[in-house]
């Protein structure tokens, strides 16, 4: 054990207490020792802690039997073990003890200096594992959390990508009839307008399956090498327009970042998205800030994140200061159609087609944010040559 074990003694007896005190300060390189009389004092200490592990007395002067242990078990953490030290010599009590969740039960005077000193390290080690393995089981359900939700969006993607195709069937008919009404009407028959906001329509229909089709991973793109530093120099004036002069753009200096395979011209549309909808989560104004970077990620790094191998990639983060989300929102905001917008102010396509573009480019984009702080979205990007792809 590397680090001094905070050691809370619980007892009353004067005597006892220091005889007891003078056993675990024998052992001062793994154990430091602190002395509280009552469970009132007890729930103190433990409040201004630190404490590792309690040796508690069940006979106190403010507190009796199974109620103590209860009392101080409800004052400290779910992983600090308590071993019972007492007079009591009592095989049901101790059952009972060791029921409720001590660690160990030991009897005044029958457990000397190396029975103390070994029940206290076994009582830690214990601690530790159990911890261990709770973090080990919190770690499994956010895994499984995340593939069910990558899952997910791979069968809302798919499911999205059959309607875009076949709305695009009905479309072509749409586009066909209204230039054929058009074809076969006068320049100047009144009727020529009606056929013209029918194609508008259209064409405005089609611009929703084409975000469908990003969305879905379906779309037609145009890779090539591109310097994603370039793109986003190329687009300051076009974000400043997009945002207003309320909202300062602030692009983070940075070295240089290496080369990506990307559509340049998806990039932009990612990039107004992202804008836009940090426009939108600041509308007293804020700060929107662009930063890149060049990152190398691990096996572990990537576990969150599945389907993406580890290697070398270049992030980009896109931050406001706006109102931020709650966790419950944050969850959804990938997925086509979802916004917390009025009803007219905006189709719920803008992050699944960020979503879609993204994923296509081999790369992964995830949001970070709370209620009233803001959000950060991060996306991340292969470097050429650094990773090959299935």
């Amino acid at each position: 054990m590397t680090d001094v074990a905070h050691v809370l003694l619980v007892e009353d007896d004067l005597a006892f207490a220091q005889l007891t005190t003078a056993q675990i300060a024998a052992h001062a390189g793994e154990f430091s020792v602190r002395r509280v009389a009552t469970a009132s004092a007890a729930q103190q200490a433990i409040a201004t802690g630190p404490v590792d592990v309690v040796l508690l007395d069940l006979g106190l002067t403010d507190s009796e039997g199974l109620a103590t242990l209860s009392l101080i078990q409800r004052a400290l953490p779910r992983e600090t073990p308590v071993v019972v030290f007492t007079a009591r010599d009592d095989l049901s009590m101790a059952r009972a003890a060791m029921q409720v969740g001590a660690q160990d039960y030991l009897v005044k005077g029958r457990a000397d200096e190396d029975a103390l000193i070994r029940a206290l390290r076994y009582a830690l080690e214990r601690a530790s594992f159990q911890r261990r393995l709770l973090e080990a089981e919190e770690a499994l359900r956010a895994s499984e959390a995340r593939l069910r939700e990558a899952q997910k969006m791979e069968a809302v993607g798919r499911l999205a990508g059959g309607i875009a195709h076949d709305f695009n069937n009905v479309l072509t008919a749409i586009f066909g009839y209204s230039d054929l009404i058009m074809d076969g009407l006068d320049l100047l028959d009144p009727r020529r307008a009606d056929a013209l906001e029918i194609k508008r329509a259209a064409e405005r229909a089609a611009g929703l399956t084409r975000q469908l089709l990003a969305f879905s991973r379906k779309q037609v793109m145009q890779p090539r090498r591109v310097l994603l530093d370039e793109v986003v120099a190329g687009m300051d004036s076009l974000l400043a327009r997009l945002v207003g002069p309320e909202i300062e753009i602030v692009i983070a200096p940075g070295a240089r970042v290496a080369e990506v395979m990307a559509d340049p011209g998806q990039l932009e549309q990612v990039l107004m998205n992202l804008a836009a909808n940090a426009r939108d989560a600041m509308p007293e104004g804020g700060r929107l800030t662009i930063a890149m970077a060049e990152v190398e990620l691990s096996e572990n790094d990537v576990r969150a994140m599945p389907g993406l191998p580890p290697g070398q990639f270049v992030r980009m983060t896109v931050s406001d200061t706006g109102v931020g989300m709650t966790e419950e929102i944050r969850g959804n905001i990938f997925e086509p159609f979802f916004t917390t917008k009025e009803v007219g102010k905006g189709t719920g396509l803008g992050l699944a087609t960020v979503y879609g573009i993204v994923k296509q480019s081999g790369g992964w984009i995830y949001a970070e944010s709370a209620a009233g702080h803001g959000t950060t979205f991060t996306m991340l990007l292969p470097r050429v040559g650094a990773i090959s792809f299935p």
